[in-house]
């Protein structure tokens, strides 16, 4: 019995050891998980307000475990930067409890079918709040509501979530019934807030329908026999990236909505899917404001400093003891597209370095050149240039005079007993004249404006025309894209005959009335 049970716990040693055996050549031929696969770092979009300042680049980013919980205590020995492969220096970080404002503007469709998401946002709006304040992010909140057409249209924030609360609390959903809804012109008015220059701008959408868009056919359903809305996507991002916006975007997945997950994607936001998301509807808001709270800033000074039109690739490479994780994204700086580099070498068998002359130069250069060309045209060829032809250059290089005004001389005369716009752009959703028949006008693209401009750079209620006693006031009702008056931002002018007006993107002339 005895040689039995030796040979039997022999037996067990002999298999014991095969097992570890195996074992360990598992652990060495299964590939190992790195480090470097343990974090998730996400940027938004450049801050690019300071680029005229030494090329300073702004970017807001944020990093997290595969558990989605945020990583904490960075510091700048933690990140580098690159710009189009080149190091970038950091010239500013701003960590937790650092003090990074942010306006947070919600879209939120009140539809019948939102119910539930309604008195979700409800319970979830004092935590999110909360999250915010916790990390000393600055916060503001504002609220745009919308169905076929924007309800809620006040462009304000608040700094209190129980003002906040109480909006969202007084909302009554109804209607709907139609799946898509009118989130593009509600996205637009977002965009259109008075967002602090120095705050992170964000956008929270939440619906669970597809959006309309110029050309769906909804002026078949609609009353008054015309579209929803007369913009596409395309356009809302790209008033939304000018606005240097990210949208987090709870909507419809992209095969039902793709215009949506879009937006969210290339602003440098996120989408969350409602359909199979939309369960835990409070969680996602607090993920949210928990991915907010956690974000960190920095500046860096990019390597090319210069405004030439070119598009650059950044790369932040974080490096952290928790793993390491990087993020791409891209920004493209004003100016005329392409760079002038001139190569140079030190020396023989020397590395060649390069010298970017700054478009600055030609901005100087070109206008001369030009200027000199019409000089040396005009006295070779001075009488057989038309006399229109010598109006139309006179008019273009004339300045207003001290008091904004184009002289009368230049200016084309056209004969009609009443005030009046006469467009100059191209633009077909533009009436071609507005006529200054009435005492007091608005100007803007909401049905309720006396004159009706349908054109994505006009607000809803977007100026204001008065007669006065010395002649006709033009007033800026806050508009998001503004008033210029002979190419000079007003936000009250007194019009003279022959002033050209830009109303957002729209140019006209004003004349007036004539007896």
């Amino acid at each position: 019995m005895r040689l039995k049970s030796r040979s039997s716990r022999q037996s067990y040693v002999q298999a014991l050891s095969v097992f570890i055996y195996c074992l360990a050549l598992c652990s060495f031929l299964t590939p190992r998980v790195s480090a470097a696969d343990s974090v998730v770092v996400s940027v938004t979009n450049p801050q690019l307000e300071n680029f005229t300042n030494g090329g300073a680049v702004g970017l807001y980013f944020n990093a997290t475990d595969l558990r989605g919980q945020p990583i904490g205590q960075l510091t700048p020995e933690h990140v580098t930067v690159q710009e189009d492969g080149q190091d970038a220096q950091i010239i500013d970080f701003r960590g937790e409890e650092q003090g990074r404002p942010v306006d947070i503007v919600v879209v939120f469709d009140v539809t019948e079918s939102m119910g539930p998401f309604i008195d979700g946002m409800k319970e979830a709006a004092i935590d999110f709040a909360d999250r915010l304040a916790k990390a000393n992010r600055d916060y503001r909140l504002g609220l745009v509501t919308f169905e076929d057409y924007v309800i809620r249209d006040e462009r304000v924030f608040t700094r209190s979530a129980r003002e906040f609360k109480g909006w969202v609390g007084a909302l009554r959903p109804a209607g709907g019934g139609d799946i898509p809804e009118n989130s593009l012109d509600a996205m637009l008015l977002a965009s259109r807030f008075p967002f602090r220059p120095d705050a992170q701008a964000v956008l929270i959408l939440i619906t669970d329908a597809p959006n309309h868009t110029r050309g769906d056919g909804s002026e078949k359903n609609n009353p008054y026999g015309r579209e929803v809305t007369q913009l596409s996507g395309a356009e809302v991002l790209a008033e939304i990236k000018k606005a240097n916006l990210n949208v987090y975007a709870i909507s419809p997945p992209p095969f039902m909505a793709p215009d949506l997950h879009r937006i969210a994607k290339e602003s440098a936001g996120r989408h969350y899917n409602i359909v199979s998301e939309g369960e835990r509807f409070p969680e996602l808001i607090s993920e949210i404001g928990r991915s907010l709270a956690s974000q960190y800033f920095l500046t860096y000074t990019s390597p090319r400093p210069v405004e030439d039109g070119a598009e650059r690739e950044v790369v932040l490479t974080l490096q952290h003891p928790n793993g390491e994780g990087e993020a791409h994204v891209s920004y493209q700086v004003r100016g005329i597209g392409g760079a002038i580099v001139v190569p140079s070498s030190s020396g023989a068998g020397s590395t060649q370095a390069q010298t970017v002359i700054a478009y600055g130069v030609w901005n100087m250069v070109v206008p001369l050149l030009a200027a000199g060309g019409l000089i040396l045209l005009a006295r070779v060829r001075l009488n057989e240039i038309p006399a229109e032809v010598l109006s139309l250059v006179k008019t273009a290089t004339s300045r207003p005079d001290a008091t904004g005004q184009v002289p009368d001389s230049i200016v084309p005369k056209t004969s009609a007993p009443y005030a009046r716009l006469v467009r100059q752009s191209p633009f077909e959703e533009a009436p071609r004249e507005i006529a200054l028949s009435r005492d007091e006008m608005t100007i803007g693209r909401g049905e309720e404006c006396e004159a009706i401009i349908l054109h994505s750079s006009i607000s809803r209620e977007h100026a204001r025309i008065k007669k006065v006693k010395q002649g006709y006031v033009l007033l800026d009702l806050q508009s998001g894209n503004g008033i210029y008056i002979n190419g000079r931002k007003i936000a009250e002018n007194l019009l003279r005959d022959g002033m050209q007006v830009r109303i957002g993107d729209v140019e006209f002339i004003f004349y007036a009335a004539n007896a």
